[in-house]
């Protein structure tokens, strides 16, 4: 038997065998594999088919949007209809920046700040307005030779706000109801009028009615142009119909404006100097405050201004003063008493009936006149309006006079001390009735007895 030619023909036939098998296996897996992509397949969805539906879906979200927008009121009062919120509030915020630059150019509020200015206010809220200043910045120094320096005012706008209250309503809508932004600031702008007539009543002015109404009596006479070619008459009726805006702006400013600190005085009693005489050993200083003032106004009319925060920059250095106490017999001390015991004030020193009164009228029971500081008599007598009429002399670079006088019970040169009688109440010269008329002079001035006597009576 021939063994190597049986070998070979088994050899040939298995890897005939063997290549079969691997054949049959590999249309196998592609069988699966076929099947795998046709189940995928049938998973996955039609594209064109979704893409419609989401188009469909799309325009029906914006035919509903379409039918929305957005209400304006003010106060309750429609204004008008805005596609939506964004509109709205960008239709606001534009009005209040024009309405914020008109008031600016008209000089009623404060204008535009540069960044430069801006600086000086560090302090200020993160949420300042940025509008601003009416004036330059001065820096200030504080060096104590110089000059105190002037701080000029810097006004920056704070805030800004509207007076009414605002509503935004969303409500179903055609796209006819939207309104014109344009045609909503122009109605914004013309703001409402609302007919006021008045009818003069006795004692009635064109600045009295002003002020009744709270108008520019420009107002008045623009309204009713016959006012100015008459006087008012009782019962003329006036137009004094004004335009209100429909939407006001409340804005708050903030301005640092500087002020002096004024110094006290320390003294010393100093026997060798004579009474109501005084020397400075060692001047003072005026020291300097910085103030923030806050105003608020209401379409650029004042509403009010407070004080809100106060900065010591350098504080005032007090003065040292000698101050005499030596009695000198004639001299005054400088300090007066009144010249009437109990004494009742009637007319005080300044205007009065269309005049100066350079003085102050006295009254009591107690007619007695005395002297209010030591001294000499300079004037005994009568003079032109006082009647008779008397002048102390207090060297000391003040005098004294008491007009008006029944009776003068001292002589010319006679040397007088404080509190001494001199006279007699009256309604001697340009009187219109009993009284005393007191002066207080320095030099030749006369200034106001109220500053000088003490609170003793």
């Amino acid at each position: 038997m021939d063994y190597t030619t049986s070998w070979n023909k088994f050899t040939r036939l298995w890897v005939g065998c063997t290549c079969l098998a691997m054949l049959i296996m590999l249309g196998w897996f592609h069988v699966i594999d076929s099947r795998k992509d046709e189940q995928k397949q049938l998973n996955q969805p039609v594209k064109g088919l979704a893409n419609e539906e989401a188009i469909n879906e799309e325009l029906d979200k914006m035919r509903e949007d379409n039918k929305r927008g957005i209400q304006i009121r003010i106060d309750g009062k429609p204004l008008g209809m805005v596609r939506n919120e964004a509109a709205a509030m960008a239709l606001l915020e534009r009005y209040k920046q024009d309405k914020v630059a008109a008031l600016a150019a008209q000089g009623k509020i404060a204008g535009a700040v540069t960044a430069e200015e801006a600086k000086v206010y560090a302090d200020t809220d993160g949420d300042a307005y940025p509008i601003a200043s009416k004036a330059a910045v001065h820096i200030l120094t504080v060096d104590q030779g110089r000059e105190l320096p002037r701080l000029v005012e810097q006004e920056l706008l704070h805030e800004v706000q509207f007076v009414q209250q605002i509503e935004l309503t969303a409500m179903d809508v055609g796209t006819e109801a939207v309104s014109d932004e344009e045609a909503l600031l122009n109605k914004l702008a013309a703001g409402e009028s609302l007919p006021v007539l008045y009818k003069v009543l006795p004692g009635d002015c064109v600045s009295c009615i002003a002020a009744k109404f709270k108008l520019d009596q420009a107002v008045i006479y623009s309204n009713n142009p016959q006012v100015a070619h008459h006087k008012l008459q009782i019962g003329e009726e006036l137009d004094l119909t004004v335009l209100r805006p429909l939407l006001s702006l409340k804005t708050i400013e903030q301005r640092i404006v500087s002020a002096e600190v004024p110094f006290n005085n320390e003294y010393i009693e100093d026997a060798a100097l004579a009474t109501g005489v005084q020397e400075v050993v060692t001047a003072g200083v005026p020291g300097l405050k910085q103030m923030k003032i806050q105003t608020t106004r209401i379409d650029g009319e004042l509403i009010r201004e407070e004080q809100i925060e106060e900065t010591i920059v350098r504080p005032a250095t007090q003065a040292l003063v000698k101050k005499g106490t030596k009695r000198i017999p004639g001299i005054g001390n400088g300090q007066f008493v009144w010249p009437v015991y109990r004494a009742k004030l009637t007319s005080g020193y300044g205007s009065r009936w269309g005049g100066f009164h350079p003085g102050m009228d006295l009254q009591s029971e107690q007619s007695g006149i005395m002297a209010s500081d030591h001294g000499s008599v300079s004037f005994a007598g009568w003079k032109t309006g006082y009647g008779n009429c008397i002048i102390i002399d207090h060297h000391n670079g003040y005098s004294t006079l008491y007009g008006h006088l029944s009776k003068i019970s001292v002589d010319v040169d006679e040397r007088i001390q404080k509190g001494d009688k001199i006279g007699i109440m009256g309604d001697t010269g340009q009187a219109t009735g009993v009284h005393l008329h007191f002066e207080i002079r320095k030099g030749d001035k006369q200034e106001n007895p109220l500053d000088f006597l003490s609170q003793a009576s």
